[in-house]
């Protein structure tokens, strides 16, 4: 699949609703995800923060995502992607096994990979008592003494949902102030079988086949804890950043992407949404909002690109990703006026809709027709390549919808490509002589 308009990366619920959002614009669009839709979902089990549901299962709510977007059209691949990198106008999508799709732009939706604690024996013991996901392992502890580690969110959810399985719970976490929402607190640490183990600091885990023990650090002194299961929730490190290998991608010093408010990263055609960015908060609600916002710009940025390509031929094919995030959309209603004779020329104009008239003022006052403009074509060259005001005035005859360029990033598009500041002086000539008439 090489003619997409958009590859979006991830099958959480940014994912998703990119993919909804994609497929009900009729949008070339396809959904790549590793293990399967849901992302983080998955791991959750009740959701009471999701508007309309009072309450609901992760894996219920991913459900409900993907056959949503489905429904209107969205493709979906279970395939893993190793790495993303530009290509002329078109961002390259590599998969793990080999094979390349393009499009004209990338919505970058994975999320994290936990953050592990890095202490004796919790690698030894990863899947034989220490765990990430209680929704997954939980079952496998019933009646059985275990910890959670950790303060946020995630790790008093978790731990409500061991509660319906552990015997007794503890909840290790390295400050004394838990930052978890107060109404997860209050459940959580309300239940007789739920024991705070605070400030302390996991030092080791232990056991013989099995995990049997952990040893925490509390005031300088060590401890152990015997529990058969540690669930480790400490955050999450992001991993989006890490598919493009081939070129920076601009993130902050814990790796999370960095975006403007359209979701933009600094590769032009890339966005990012959901957990893998910088933000304030890591919430479904935010992630689909995130989302929502980028297609909405990425199906304008497309747009103005193909029209940057079909108006501006000569431009090197890797030039005008960066021309089209330059572009801005304008939209006038019939009789107005977009540029005025002997106003200053500060603006470059490329008609996407609509229809323009061309105007001229005699010596005598009164205002006669030059020209008429359509989709495809330009104006406002005349003035920001030779520096001078205004030569004409420019209204729109019927609702019309345009791309502005400013006087910098004109400036940048001709001197990128000599064709092109060939292309548009030889037109400036031509409509200076028809002037002149």
């Amino acid at each position: 699949m090489s003619d997409l308009d958009l590859i979006i990366i991830g099958g959480g619920p940014a994912g998703m609703t990119a993919g909804l959002y994609a497929a009900r614009a009729n949008m070339r669009v396809v959904l790549f995800e590793t293990k399967g839709t849901g992302g983080e979902l998955n791991n959750t089990d009740l959701i009471e923060d999701w508007p309309g549901e009072e309450s609901i299962t992760g894996s219920e709510l991913g459900e409900k995502m993907r056959k949503h977007a489905e429904k209107f059209g969205l493709h979906i691949e279970i395939k893993g992607v190793k790495r993303v990198w530009s290509e002329a106008d078109r961002k390259v999508v590599e998969l793990e096994d080999g094979t390349r799709h393009s499009a004209y732009a990338v919505i970058v939706a994975v999320g994290g990979e936990p953050i592990k604690l890095g202490v004796p024996g919790e690698q030894e013991y990863h899947g034989r008592g220490v765990s990430y996901c209680a929704v997954c392992d939980g079952a496998f502890f019933k009646d059985m003494d275990l910890a959670v580690v950790g303060g946020g969110d995630s790790a008093f959810q978790e731990g409500l949902f061991l509660t319906r399985f552990a015997r007794k719970l503890y909840v290790v976490h390295r400050r004394n102030e838990f930052r978890a929402q107060s109404i997860l607190r209050d459940r959580l640490l309300g239940m007789d079988k739920v024991q705070p183990v605070t400030p302390a600091v996991v030092r080791r885990i232990g056991g013989n086949a099995e995990v049997k023990w952990i040893e925490v650090e509390r005031e300088g002194k060590p401890e152990k804890i015997a529990v058969a299961g540690v669930f480790v929730f400490i955050g999450f490190r992001p991993v989006g950043r890490y598919l493009f290998t081939e070129e920076h991608i601009d993130h902050d010093p814990n790796g999370y992407i960095i975006t403007d408010q359209y979701m933009r990263a600094s590769i032009p055609g890339v966005y990012a949404v959901g957990d893998t960015r910088a933000q304030l908060a890591k919430q479904i609600t935010t992630a689909v909002g995130d989302a929502t916002t980028a297609v909405l710009h990425a199906e304008r940025y497309i747009e103005d690109l193909k029209h940057a390509e079909k108006a501006f031929p000569a431009v090197p094919k890797e030039e005008i990703p960066r021309v089209a995030e330059r572009m801005e959309p304008v939209r006038v209603m019939a009789g107005q006026t977009i540029v005025r004779e002997g106003s200053d020329s500060d603006s470059f104009y490329i008609v996407v809709r609509g229809r323009v008239g061309v105007y001229k003022r005699d010596a005598d006052g009164s205002e006669r027709e030059l020209n008429r403009l359509g989709p495809g074509e330009f104006f406002g060259e005349i003035g920001l390549l030779t520096g001078a005001p205004r030569v004409a005035t420019v209204r729109a005859l019927e609702p019309s919808e345009l791309l502005r360029l400013d006087k910098a990033a004109f400036g940048e598009l001709v001197s990128v490509s000599s064709a092109t500041r060939d292309q548009l002086d030889r037109v400036a000539r031509e409509r200076l002589t028809a002037n002149s008439r």
